[in-house]
């Protein structure tokens, strides 16, 4: 099988996004031969119906990803003047309803900007770091979970062994752990991907962000506007709550760069 498939950079959280038809019942596995391939890569995400002008975002996993969106708004209208903006709406794996995304071409870059699915629940669960049952916050989105927990509770040597058997008590196909330092508006996100089973310490994490926005304003009973620091970058998430107090929207704002177009010649 001969794929294309662009190399894209949004807040550094290296996605590869195929534009070739790719049946859907194997593209984990061709996933995990392209993050073989490619070893800056952080995930794949599967362009579907562009022949019949019905674009389509799969995740590796059929999970949501708010960079992986804001990255393929981006190449759908890569030949957009400098200085312009276009609005769309972009049906994405994982999400109920098609996600309305903004795309702006300055020099040199995108700025998108994802109105994400709203959490469908915000819990605080009883999970084991080292033996010992903690209580922490696990925002689900839509295809997708996060674990939210103090920065220093957990060593980066051992969260993805945590991290996999928590995978294990959480219905979700993909889920991540955000090493979050609340004082300092910064986190650190590790994501693993049942289907594929990809463990990655991502370099920006849309969805992670987005879930730490949500928690916040649920913490702080109002509308919040955050930038979010992660290894690769600046994402700002910014919500806004109903009179009842519940959230009613949650954006995700970055910089996406649309990289190398490359061919690859894939067994299966």
């Amino acid at each position: 099988m001969e794929l294309r498939y662009t190399v894209i950079d949004p807040t550094k959280n290296i996605t590869l996004l195929v534009t070739s038809p790719v049946p859907r019942d194997v593209q984990p596995r061709v996933a995990a031969e392209l993050l073989r391939r490619e070893k800056d890569a952080e995930q794949v995400g599967f362009a579907e119906g562009l022949a019949a002008g019905k674009p389509r975002l799969q995740m590796m996993g059929g999970e949501f990803c708010g960079n992986a969106t804001m990255s393929m708004a981006a190449w759908l209208h890569r030949d957009l003047p400098v200085g312009e903006e276009c609005a769309l709406t972009l049906p994405v794996s994982g999400a109920p309803e098609p996600v309305a995304c903004q795309i702006t071409h300055i020099d040199g870059c995108f700025i998108g900007t994802v109105a994400m699915p709203l959490p469908e629940r915000i819990e605080s669960l009883s999970l084991p770091v080292y033996g010992v049952m903690q209580s922490l916050p696990v925002v689900f989105l839509p295809g997708i979970c996060h674990v939210i927990v103090p920065a220093d509770m957990i060593g980066r040597d051992r969260a993805e062994e945590t991290l996999r058997g928590w995978s294990a008590l959480l219905p979700a196909e993909a889920m991540g752990l955000l090493l979050l330092e609340e004082d300092q508006a910064a986190f650190t996100p590790l994501v693993y991907v049942k289907p594929t089973d990809s463990c990655v310490w991502e370099r920006g994490c849309g969805s992670g962000s987005a879930s730490i926005g949500a928690w916040l304003t649920a913490v702080r009973g109002a509308d919040q506007c955050v930038s979010l620091r992660q290894p690769g970058g600046v994402i700002q998430v910014v919500t806004r709550v109903g009179e009842d107090g519940r959230l009613t929207s949650l954006t995700i704002t970055g910089t996406v760069h649309l990289g190398e177009t490359k061919r690859a010649q894939i067994l299966l």
